[in-house]
């Protein structure tokens, strides 16, 4: 109870508890057994917002002081997914698609489903041709990404928000006309259309920002940070 937080709650009957609390109670009831394996399915699912955040910081926590248990936790939440485990295995359809550390599965997805289900706001996809010199052309664009990569011909650029920036117009890997603003305070998200996109883009940017819509803006982007992928490539073995 002491663990949980629970010893001022102990005379309280279950209609007394909130929800967070009652989930507490149900993981109290688990660890009184010493079990060397936790199932966690989906537990933070019909919680509020803030209290979703308080109770990931409580499992964290009791991860930590249990030491040597094993957590296995189902979420359909890639924040919880992110910010709890030390590996991940994302699944599609019952599929492994990748298995590896978050941040293995944050910097390096195996694939357009795992690039685009991890990561708030998801992944920019923009359809390119790959030449034979390796150069990734796209509407005015031509770059060559340094990543390692065996894609050629019709392929996809992944890049993450916040691996675009803002310039000039004319100054950058190509133009865009600036479609909404979202000003979160310590950040803002911007949303790009461009003849030659299928959908807009998002970048993420200081919060600080002057800027209006339907403005043209150029848009860099730095080759070290191109995922290039192939729709029709059959998606990696995930490692044991």
């Amino acid at each position: 109870a002491k663990t949980l937080q629970l010893d001022s709650l102990l005379d309280r009957t279950p209609r007394q508890l909130s929800g967070g609390q009652r989930q507490r109670v149900a993981i109290g009831r688990s660890i009184i057994r010493n079990p060397k394996v936790f199932l966690f399915d989906e537990p933070l699912s019909n919680l509020d917002a803030a209290l979703r955040v308080s109770m990931r910081l409580e499992i964290a926590r009791l991860h930590r002081e249990l030491g040597d248990v094993t957590m296995i936790y189902v979420t359909h939440d890639q924040i919880e997914a992110m910010t709890l485990a030390d590996r991940i295995a994302v699944l599609n359809g019952g599929r492994i698609e990748q298995v590896g550390t978050p941040m293995e599965i944050y910097e390096n997805p195996a694939n357009t489903f795992v690039a685009g289900f991890v990561g708030a706001p998801s992944m920019n996809f923009i359809r390119c041709d790959v030449d034979v010199d390796g150069v990734a052309r796209f509407g005015p664009a031509g770059i060559s990404p340094t990543r390692p990569h065996e894609v050629s011909g019709d392929a996809l650029l992944g890049v993450r928000p916040e691996h675009l920036a803002l310039v000039d117009a004319g100054k950058g890997t190509f133009d865009a006309e600036v479609e909404l603003v979202e000003r979160l305070g310590a950040e803002s998200l911007v949303y790009l259309r461009a003849p030659f996109l299928d959908k807009a883009i998002t970048v993420r940017t200081g919060g600080a920002l002057s800027l209006s819509e339907r403005r043209t803006v150029g848009v860099q982007i730095d080759p070290a940070n191109l995922h290039v992928f192939s729709p029709t490539r059959p998606t990696p073995k995930p490692e044991p």
